[in-house]
């Protein structure tokens, strides 16, 4: 069985690394996929802002058109007004009529104009956070490509511990059931299924643990597991 123990630890030697270039090929991409959508967010919002620019030009452009037809309207009103001269109370009707029509289009404009400086406000917004994105992208750029080429040296490293643990498999004499433990426990311990018995204390959880549990793994013919953590104690050497 010290045997046994002896492969085992050998092979979370090479578990342990392969846990944390695992880990390394899990953690990468996220973090590259979490900088992009924090660019996507900035790109979202710009969008928005010039959909929102858009829709108030839509806006003064209906206002103007108010006020042009209104002048059109204030100018037949005059004309006809003039070849009214003789009829005071048809000259008093046009006079009345061109002030609305005049009211009217002082309100367009100043109305248009109202939404001109919130366009000029958004598209302010706009240059500012395009010019943030411009460089949140090159930082984007460049944080992409070392990431590219971590994740390729990790894909490497992974590679090799794997194929040196298929080697150590395919040498040892581990009985199955004790490698169905091992395995198990490598999934539900982040690759670190062993764990060494410092007196009585688990040095994984750090919980004393039984005196006969102890005469146990001192005695070497079987696994134990700890109590607490489950992982299979082993005296070092």
């Amino acid at each position: 069985m010290k045997a046994v123990l002896q492969a085992l630890l050998d092979l979370q030697g090479v578990d342990r690394d392969l846990h944390q270039v695992q880990n390394e090929l899990t953690r990468l991409p996220k973090e590259r996929a979490q900088k992009r959508a924090e660019i996507e967010k900035l790109l979202t919002r710009l969008a928005e802002l010039r959909a929102q620019s858009k829709q108030l030009r839509v806006r003064i452009k209906e206002y103007e058109d108010v006020a042009t037809q209104g002048r059109q309207r204030a100018r037949k009103l005059e004309n006809d007004m003039s070849s009214a001269r003789a009829d005071m109370a048809l000259q008093a009707h046009f006079q009345h009529e061109i002030k609305n029509v005049k009211r009217d289009i002082g309100q367009a404009e100043e109305q248009g104009i109202g939404l001109l400086e919130q366009v000029e406000t958004i598209e302010k917004d706009c240059a500012a956070l395009q010019a943030k994105i411009d460089g949140e992208e090159k930082v984007f750029a460049e944080f992409a490509a070392n990431v590219e080429r971590e994740i390729a040296s990790a894909q490497a490293r992974h590679d090799t511990l794997a194929a040196e643990r298929k080697r150590r498999l395919a040498q040892s004499a581990v009985p199955p059931e004790a490698i169905a433990t091992y395995t198990r426990l490598l999934a539900a311990r982040d690759g670190m299924p062993l764990a060494q018995l410092d007196g009585r204390t688990c040095q994984a959880c750090f919980i004393e643990i039984p005196t006969n549990l102890v005469v146990r793994v001192t005695r070497g013919v079987e696994l134990v597991p700890c109590p607490s953590c489950d992982r299979i104690l082993y005296i070092g050497s």
